[in-house]
């Protein structure tokens, strides 16, 4: 595909870009769907360190935070990529993702990992099956930093299915 470039003209990173550039025909047939809902929003805002009194405000609910609410919480939200804020060099990181299967009822996925040198990211399971019947999947996404540098570190998760590629792309900030 074509490179996407950010405003000074240079190769775009994760953070530039977000999931990428859509294709209008390929979104109307995505094959896996990453389901949140305003409540996640809501914890995101929580989590971010937002007052409960503003985001009751904000949203018109009576909303409850979390008792144990950090940034680092946010990594947790189902989203369709994953950013770590702060990952110590030796330390893992695990996150979940669910998904739903919006394609065809008899599939399955398999896992791919594009990661820098130095930054070990492993998927468990590799392979999600989807049958009749079975259309929510779970996976977990680990990091652990043997030697990346210091400084955010990008790659992906790619789930294919020989017709559907779904990319979660990711960015750990290796803090020492």
């Amino acid at each position: 595909g074509r490179v996407l470039t950010n405003s000074s003209a240079d190769s775009a990173n994760p953070h530039e870009t977000g999931a990428g550039e859509i294709s209008p025909v390929r979104a109307l047939d995505p094959g896996l769907v990453f389901p949140t809902t305003s409540q996640d929003h809501l914890y995101f805002l929580c989590y971010y360190g937002y007052s409960e009194k503003h985001i009751r405000s904000m949203s018109s609910t009576a909303f409850k935070c979390p008792k144990v609410s950090s940034e680092k919480l946010i990594s947790n939200i189902n989203y369709p990529s994953i950013s770590i804020g702060k990952l110590k060099k030796n330390h893992l990181r695990r996150v979940t993702r669910h998904v739903m299967n919006v394609g065809s009822s008899n599939a399955t996925y398999s896992a791919s990992i594009r990661a820098p040198g130095g930054l070990r990211v492993n998927v468990i399971p590799q392979k999600l099956v989807f049958f009749e019947g079975s259309r929510m999947a779970s996976f977990n996404v680990s990091f652990v930093s043997k030697q990346a540098p210091k400084g955010y570190n990008y790659g992906s998760v790619t789930w294919f299915d020989g017709q559907h590629a779904v990319r979660i792309v990711f960015a750990v900030n290796i803090t020492e």
